[in-house]
């Protein structure tokens, strides 16, 4: 299997939006079998270098774009950056992993990979796969455009195919900026502050959560921050990343969390605000945007962090990147019929 022209550049068809099976994708493309770029079975393979890219079940060899759990599976050998690496060996106990730093070219079968910043979490990146003939394959994982509290913005580069996620991928999806979540981040904390509230803070244990902390001790906060979301900031920390002070939750004195924020993951929500009696919740999410979301999440405010691509990000995307044909994955068909509808070539991987 080459990685080969694509596909040939044509008009695509602005139907009504379907789900594509992977089987059905394959039935519609111009070039024969042997000459697709990769085979999906949930997730892509490469047979040229018998490498997969981030596989949703165990595999010899795998390349893992980020450090979260659902990412995270058991493989015989996995390749990742050196901070996704510290990730997996914790969530999966494996020590079979090949670090690769960003920026640095690495051979694999016949198939050349490197692999670039995403933007998502720490260590979180995008592969570029090229083949003898020079084409390119990029695959970014998630990704956010955005420039995060503690991590470098994600890169874009120019590819003859690009396969890319759009959790996000609907137009009522435009996240407000980073100062404007920083802003009503405080102003939420400063509210409850005024009412003699303890602000409880809730972020996904990698990524909001570390994101959340920063934005928290940037602004003067004392945070007392849930002992999940702090052995990940110390992995941020050995990978050089500052925090600035902060406490360890411990719910043995309530008084003691008078003026100060609890950082804590939202599975987590009930144990934590178990023994407070005065207190508010703020749950940051992408899912912010959506209407019920507060409801959804029992929380009392929602704001919208996030650390994936919304659907400007999403088009910026794919105009830089200059792609012959894109592929999605997640968030299911609407993205890839938006993009049909501009006269883009493109196709929905469904799982």
């Amino acid at each position: 299997m080459a990685l080969s022209s694509p596909l040939s550049p044509r008009r695509a068809s602005t139907g009504r939006a379907r789900a594509y099976r992977p089987e059905a994708v394959l039935a519609q493309l111009p070039l024969p079998l042997d000459d697709l770029p990769f085979r999906y079975e949930r997730g892509m393979h490469l047979s040229g270098a018998d490498l997969w890219l981030d596989p949703h079940t165990r595999r010899p060899v795998a390349y893992v774009s980020h450090g979260h759990s659902d990412h995270c599976l058991p493989h015989g050998q996995a390749v990742a950056t050196p901070a996704t690496a510290e990730f997996y060996r914790l969530r999966t106990k494996r020590l079979a992993v090949t670090e690769l730093p960003f920026n640095q070219p690495h051979r694999v079968g016949d198939r050349e990979i490197e692999l670039f910043p995403a933007g998502h979490v720490l260590g979180a990146s995008q592969v570029s796969v090229i083949t003898s003939d020079g084409r390119r394959l990029v695959y970014t994982g998630d990704f956010k455009l955005r420039q995060a509290p503690c991590l470098d913005a994600a890169e874009v580069r120019e590819c003859d195919v690009l396969v890319m996620e759009c959790t996000f991928g609907h137009p009522r999806y435009c996240f407000p900026s980073l100062e404007e979540v920083d802003a009503q981040l405080c102003a939420f904390v400063e509210r409850c502050f005024e009412q003699n509230l303890i602000p409880v803070v809730m972020g996904y244990i990698l990524g909001k959560g570390q994101e959340a902390l920063c934005l928290l001790t940037r602004a003067g906060y004392s945070v007392a921050v849930h002992d999940t979301i702090v052995r990940v900031a110390q992995v941020y920390e050995r990978q050089g990343v500052s925090f600035g002070a902060y406490d360890t939750l411990n719910l043995a004195s309530v008084e003691a969390l008078r003026g100060k924020v609890v950082l804590c993951p939202p599975h987590l929500r009930k144990e934590v605000t178990a023994p407070l009696t005065r207190y508010r919740t703020a749950m940051l999410t992408g899912w912010a945007i959506d209407p019920s979301a507060r409801y959804r999440y029992g929380v009392h405010e929602m704001i919208a962090l996030s650390d994936h691509a919304d659907f400007p990000e999403l088009m910026e995307y794919v105009e830089r990147a200059k792609p012959k044909v894109v592929y999605t994955v997640h968030g299911g068909p609407g993205f890839a019929t938006h993009l049909r509808d501009q006269g883009i070539e493109a196709y929905h991987l469904a799982d």
